[in-house]
């Protein structure tokens, strides 16, 4: 048990439980509602989980209840994050001003709470979120003000200093990643999080045990209990894949782990790490969807495309992300031939922790950089996702055909260009 454990359990039993504490704290907008609100908060709190004290200590069942942590966080009236007391003044700023000078957001740099992977699924899942600090005199900020606090003083300060996206992602990487961590909370409200998400948001993200990275992945993606026959004996990277697939989105398949080397599922990753293609980078879409056949897999809303010289749309597009990510830096823009083009997105991908071979593929929408040196022939193909991209590009595959109309699955790759707007089905063995 961490020396933080009791601390933190007695630093939210004191401020939750006074309704002193909740006075100070805006729950909703109507006077009448607001106090209901708060009453039914105040009441919550005579029952608190701390995954520390509760989980079980016997492997089996704190196994089966590592699984269930999704539904556990989901199903609670309220999620309390408490950070180290050296965040005191984060939070009594942002009552008193509801803002936070840069002083004040950089104190959060510091704080593991945002490098753990757990905290990931806690703040993602719940339905209610109020932040407090150790020794924090009660100070209850509701999640809302937080994060809004949060953005809005991180804009700020980019602004202010003239500093884009990629240089503040490289300096203060912690901040970028709560502020990913934030974006996935609020837009998780209106679209489903698909696995290759959770994957990008949990790759910087430690724990204890390796089973337990793939746990907290698990009750990012559900918050339900899925019937998987045969999960007890499983590992947790084949329970978090059977996890996806029951869902239906196969969006883990966009990962650099080695593969199967069973017919018909030589696309699948085998148990170990899941590193993503791009990690760290907010994902747009609700998954990878597919059906599993004996022989092969058939993914849905894949658009196809050949090698080939690359187009107008498909340089306006690298041109716009490549002036977009380095707007404070004019030569960014001046870039004209592809192969220049090529060579500052690749430094680009370096950047956000592409470990590719460094080669790519020019595509009519762009530029795909595979992950292993790509053969070149007349059979290769790379399938992009239109359900699964991040801004200025997405995830895709390297593919050769075989004379059937099963492709034989080569690679996964990074793809930065413009992402087609429709697509089809493609049967991958």
């Amino acid at each position: 048990m961490s020396a933080r454990t009791i601390p933190v359990l007695e630093a939210t039993i004191k401020a939750t439980q006074s309704s002193k504490n909740w006075a100070n704290v805006q729950l909703n907008q109507d006077q009448q509602k607001d106090a209901m609100a708060k009453a039914e908060a105040l009441s919550a709190t005579r029952a608190f989980w701390i995954d520390a004290i509760c989980t079980p200590a016997l492997d089996e069942a704190r196994d089966s209840t590592l699984r269930s942590m999704g539904a556990i966080y989901g199903s609670a009236w309220q999620v309390f994050v408490v950070l180290s007391a050296s965040s005191s003044a984060v939070f009594h700023q942002i009552r008193d001003t509801g803002r936070l000078d840069s002083s004040a957001l950089f104190i959060l740099e510091g704080d593991e709470w945002i490098t753990r992977s757990w905290t990931y699924q806690e703040m993602v899942n719940s339905r209610a979120l109020f932040f407090i600090a150790q020794d924090g005199e009660g100070v209850i900020i509701s999640g809302v003000d937080f994060l809004s606090a949060v953005l809005t003083a991180a804009d700020d300060y980019r602004s202010a200093h003239g500093i884009d996206s990629l240089t503040w992602s490289e300096q203060h990487p912690n901040l970028d990643s709560l502020e990913c961590l934030i974006a996935d909370y609020k837009i998780a409200q209106y679209a489903q999080r698909s696995a290759y998400q959770v994957m990008s948001a949990m790759h910087k993200r430690f724990s204890e045990r390796v089973d337990d990275h793939f746990y907290a992945m698990v009750g990012a993606i559900t918050t339900s209990a899925l019937n998987i026959p045969g999960y007890e004996s499983q590992s947790p990277s084949e329970y978090f894949m059977q996890t996806c697939e029951a869902k239906g989105d196969y969006s883990f398949v966009y990962n650099i782990a080695p593969r199967s080397q069973i017919h018909g599922r030589r696309w699948r990753p085998i148990e170990g790490k899941f590193p993503p293609v791009l990690p760290e980078l907010l994902i747009f879409g609700d998954g990878q969807f597919g059906n599993l056949n004996a022989t092969h897999i058939q993914f849905e809303k894949m658009c196809q495309l050949v090698p080939g010289n690359i187009g107008a749309d498909g340089l306006k597009a690298v041109k716009a992300h490549l002036a977009m990510v380095h707007r404070n830096r004019p030569n960014a823009k001046n870039l004209s031939s592809p192969i220049d083009l090529a060579e500052a997105i690749l430094e680009l991908l370096r950047a956000r922790g592409f470990s590719g071979c460094g080669e790519y593929l020019e595509l009519e929408n762009g530029f795909f950089f595979s992950q292993s040196k790509p053969a070149r022939s007349n059979e290769i193909s790379v399938a992009i996702s239109i359900d699964v991209h991040w801004q200025g590009g997405g995830p895709g595959m390297l593919l050769r055909s075989n004379g059937t109309d099963i492709n034989d699955f080569c690679d996964v790759g990074a793809f930065i260009g413009r992402v087609p707007k429709y697509g089809g089905s493609i049967r991958v063995g």
